[in-house]
């Protein structure tokens, strides 16, 4: 068994939930404005940023990627126990009238179930939807990471949060079961970071970070940019999942959950205005402040069991 899939195999439940300080981890050697550039780009001005409130004391920032002018497709997690929402896109928030997880997400998210939708009251006009990856071609294919999660270099990890939209770019090295897409984050100085595929970082090589859940991770082919993946985790082999050099990030296949998407959107099925998978991955998170200071963002801790080799390593949503 490879390195990287004896560490995911001993990768356990959600175990608790924790709020963090402060989207996309950068290289240290990189000008950050490069990565706010690509963020920003006309083709990803889909994804747009999401907070979500669980309780008087709890609330959260994420993620999500507008796939149709009412329907915004983000991350389980970011939606299974929140009570409102709402999606901030091009300078306008809309409020979701309802949102939904895939029945099948249980907080387990190396299954890769960690996928769900919000109904937005109004559509919006003013952004042109993403259109979803329908084929099968992921692997190999350079793909960009768009969110609004924490920054930092891949020296010091996720250190802080400006709120700011950006992009990072990694090339999708490996399906885990055949709902997730995995990439490494390259050091551009020690190849030992390396876990799969190439070591040679790309020139905006990154990671996600918290925050990040739910966004996008895009590629681009000779047909259009389309989306292929959900952000939806960080393993680290150091046991501190920041986003440093050396992580890994997962996103969940977008062309895995197609169908899915289209019953719910287009079958005329009512939703709630609380997900039907009420598992609590964001009942624990800490208060947060008023949307205006986006000072803390929640992130889930996954535990491990299994080999004492790996009790160090740890999983966690962005």
């Amino acid at each position: 068994m490879s390195r990287l899939r004896h560490l995911l195999a001993v990768l356990a439940v959600v175990a608790s939930v924790e709020a963090t300080g402060l989207a996309g981890v950068i290289r240290h050697d990189t000008k950050d404005s490069l990565y706010l550039s690509l963020g920003n780009s006309p083709q990803y001005a889909s994804v747009g940023q999401i907070y979500g409130v669980v309780s008087e004391q709890s609330a959260f920032y994420a993620s999500g990627t507008l796939i149709d002018p009412q329907w915004v497709l983000t991350a389980g997690h970011v939606v299974d126990s929140a009570t409102s929402l709402t999606f901030s896109i091009a300078g306008t928030q809309y409020t979701a009238g309802s949102w939904i997880a895939h029945p099948n997400w249980n907080g387990d998210l190396l299954a890769g179930y960690d996928i769900g939708l919000v109904r937005l009251d109004q559509p919006v006009y003013t952004v042109t939807p993403a259109v979803r990856y329908t084929g099968s071609k992921e692997l190999g294919n350079v793909a960009t990471a768009v969110g609004f999660g924490m920054t930092g270099t891949g020296n010091s990890g996720a250190n802080k949060f400006d709120g700011k939209k950006r992009g990072t770019q990694n090339v999708i090295d490996q399906l885990y079961n055949p709902r997730l897409l995995l990439a490494d984050f390259d050091n551009p100085n020690n190849r030992r970071d390396n876990s799969m595929g190439s070591a040679k970082p790309l020139a905006l090589e990154g990671l996600i970070a918290p925050g990040d859940s739910g966004g996008g991770l895009f590629i681009t082919t000779r047909d259009g940019t389309f989306l292929v993946g959900v952000h939806s985790f960080v393993a680290a082999w150091d046991g501190n999942p920041n986003s440093d050099y050396g992580d890994i990030s997962g996103h969940v296949r977008v062309s895995a959950f197609n169908s899915w998407i289209d019953s719910v959107m287009y079958s005329g099925a009512s939703i709630g205005s609380a997900s039907a998978s009420s598992i609590g991955a964001q009942s624990a998170a800490a208060a947060v402040p008023e949307p205006s200071t986006l000072a803390l963002l929640a992130a889930g801790v996954v535990a491990l069991s299994g080999l004492r080799a790996f009790k160090s390593r740890r999983l966690r949503k962005p």
